[in-house]
């Protein structure tokens, strides 16, 4: 009777793509998904991304699974899902070993290099663009807002109600005004 039931879920599962009959499936082999996940640690998988991998492979399974040969689904869906699994973990390592291999040591590395200002020096410049804001034009806003990319200078044309050699004059005007408000914060 149980396995009767089972094979029509399969069948269900495999002609009309029923959700009802795969969630019955993924009940009834909940304790082997469990055990699974008890098994393997996987890092970036958290128990419903486990039952999200289960449905996806169960689902698998019943299209491709043939129960005229005498084998058994619940066999069948236990070994693609721990290929599954194991897949999983190969490429989760196989992303520690590439960052393993572009890591260095700090005391090696050379400060000129490095490209990404300091956490100090970005709240020094958020607060002096904070600061120059209040005394900026809109169009002077409207050319920093270009500046950093968050707007094209079609965008900003419209914006600002101008033309592009006066956003290009006032991205410059920006750039003056922080200049001197940097060097004005350093002495």
């Amino acid at each position: 009777m149980y396995n009767e039931e089972e094979a029509i879920w399969i069948e269900q599962v495999r002609s009309n793509h029923d959700s009802n009959a795969l969630s019955c499936l993924i009940n009834k082999y909940r304790p082997m998904i469990d055990n699974m996940r008890a098994h393997y640690y996987i890092k970036s998988l958290d128990r419903n991304d486990w039952y999200q991998e289960a449905f996806w492979i169960c689902y698998q399974t019943c299209n491709l699974f043939d129960g005229t040969t005498g084998s058994k689904f619940g066999s069948f869906f236990k070994m693609k899902f721990k290929h599954r699994v194991i897949d999983i973990i190969r490429k989760e390592n196989s992303q520690k070993r590439k960052l393993n291999n572009i890591a260095e040591p700090l005391e090696k590395i050379d400060t000129k290099r490095l490209t990404i200002p300091s956490h100090r020096n970005q709240i020094e410049l958020f607060d002096t663009l904070n600061y120059l804001a209040k005394k900026m034009t809109k169009t002077e806003i409207v050319a920093l807002r270009y500046a950093m990319g968050h707007l094209s200078l079609r965008q900003a044309c419209e914006q600002a109600q101008t033309d592009e050699r006066q956003i290009r004059q006032a991205v410059y005007s920006c750039h003056r005004k922080i200049k001197k408000a940097r060097e004005l914060d350093l002495s």
